[in-house]
């Protein structure tokens, strides 16, 4: 037979399900306004694409210490 504290805590567990469903719909709806208005600029796109094809020295240093950071190591050129 199930007891008053397993339907009490059914209930509970339904009513958190419900305000996090109503929650993540009102931060969508909030998302599509905040498009809907042009406020998402982003394309994806670089503003220079032409200097991503000959980086200077700088940008190469900074792309290896990022390497490093993340574990990555290039085998030493013999």
């Amino acid at each position: 037979m199930v007891g008053l504290s397993e339907i009490l805590a059914t209930f509970v567990m339904i009513a958190i399900s419900g305000y996090l469903v109503w929650t993540l719909l009102g931060i969508r709806q909030r998302r599509m306004k905040f498009a809907a208005e042009g406020g998402d600029d982003y394309s994806g796109g670089a503003m220079e694409p032409e200097a991503l094809s000959n980086p200077d020295e700088e940008a190469l240093e900074d792309m290896d210490n990022l390497l490093e950071q993340a574990g990555f190591t290039m085998p030493e050129e013999e």
